[in-house]
């Protein structure tokens, strides 16, 4: 077990915490002080049970205090961050360590800031301790590697440990990125062929309705069914590589022609039985050069949500805005979305559901498709005075 230096300092210590008064929107921001980190250090080293438990550990193991600093690690943890000399970091709070971005958000650190409440490590971490029992969680973390931000998915496990008068969180981690980026995009894949299986559906009715397959139906109906084809071709080539390496079918196309075939894709929908949906177009339709089906899919992702968060009788408004020789398509829905869930929309492995691998998958695709693949910005804006808009912003 790794021991820290007697005059090694931690990032912020107790006193100085509770003196400073530091602000919290989660997790208390105190620290034990130096001395009292030193003394901990001193009780677990040569502890039998957790010199096994270093040794034997699957994947991550840190030791934490009450706290939530880091008092021991194992050789793993250490190799994660290239660390050789564990005094460097203990200490630290878990995503102090791993650099997450929002660690340093608040002068509390780890734990404290608002994303943190959303945080799987820091709820288990906080319920073992309240509760005394053995949590489990999962991690949605974005980390800073390689003056890049890394989007990491773990596993938690945080047992509470009593020595002496003292209590200590066996805090493990398990890397699951790898299979969580595969059911995304198998999921993503699903998500989307559903999307446009119901488009079909809803045309297809409307003909045993009618009794009548026209010219325009039969035409709407076959750009579907390319897109389908087209669908499982990228499906193959995004997940042979794992990562983002589509190439578009660029081409020049107007703005207005990318509303009509929105138009065409939710004509007889089943979303749209109960809920308005109006697509207005530009007076003066501009064009730009991009992939009009990947255009599509993400425009689809987000009326297909507006739909699903509007009540019976809503609208949904879909429009456009210029700036420049910026085009954004913009899809409005008067539900708001709460702030928890809005800090963290876009997060990959981010879900609202208790079982994140492959949940969340429709504003997962936006982010990949209209970001990483077409170079354009998926953002969006909610209140609740103004309702929700998502936006896909391409450049000219």
């Amino acid at each position: 077990m790794k021991k820290r230096p007697a005059g090694s300092e931690p990032a912020l210590d107790d006193r100085a915490a509770r003196e400073c008064g530091l602000p919290t929107h989660f997790a208390p921001a105190e620290r034990d002080s130096p001395s009292r980190l030193a003394e901990d250090i001193r009780a677990l080293t040569g502890n039998q049970l957790l010199d096994g438990l270093m040794n034997i550990a699957n994947g991550l193991f840190a030791v934490l205090n009450e706290r939530r600093q880091i008092l021991a690690l194992n050789e793993s943890f250490l190799k994660l961050m290239g660390i050789e000399d564990a005094s460097e970091i203990l200490g630290l709070r878990p995503g102090e360590y791993v650099k997450c971005v929002h660690a340093c958000e608040m002068p509390g650190g780890c734990g404290t800031s608002p994303y943190c409440a959303t945080c799987g490590a820091v709820i288990s971490i906080m319920s073992a301790l309240e509760s005394d029992h053995p949590q489990e969680n999962f991690c949605s973390i974005t980390v800073e590697k390689d003056n890049k931000e890394v989007e990491l998915l773990f596993q938690v496990r945080c047992c509470p440990m009593g020595i002496g008068d003292s209590r200590y969180i066996l805090f493990f981690l398990h890397d699951v990125s790898v299979q969580q980026q595969r059911a995304n995009l198998d999921s993503a894949f699903l998500h989307d062929i559903n999307n446009i299986l119901t488009a079909m559906l809803g045309k297809s009715e409307l003909f045993q309705i009618k009794g009548v397959w026209d010219e325009k139906r039969f035409g709407e109906l076959h750009k579907l069914m390319t897109r389908l084809v087209h669908e499982f071709a990228m499906h193959r080539e995004v997940c042979g590589t794992l990562s983002p390496a589509y190439q578009p079918f660029y081409c020049e196309v107007s703005v207005g022609s990318i509303l009509d075939d929105l138009a065409e894709t939710f004509a007889g929908h089943p979303l749209c039985a109960d809920v308005n949906l109006e697509l207005a177009k530009p007076e003066q339709s501009s064009t730009l050069v991009t992939d009009p089906s990947l255009v599509n899919r993400i425009l689809v992702n987000m009326v297909t949500n507006a739909l699903e968060a509007t009540a019976p009788g809503g609208t949904v408004k879909v429009f456009v805005e210029q700036e420049g020789n910026a085009v954004s398509f913009c899809v409005w829905n008067e539900k708001h979305i709460p702030p928890k869930d809005a800090l963290r929309i876009f997060t990959r492995n981010f879900t609202t559901k208790k079982q994140p691998l492959g949940h969340g998958v429709g504003t997962y695709s936006m982010k990949l498709f209209g970001e990483k693949i077409l170079g354009g910005i998926v953002d969006f804006t909610t209140s609740a005075s103004e309702g929700t808009t998502f936006r896909l912003t391409l450049l000219q």
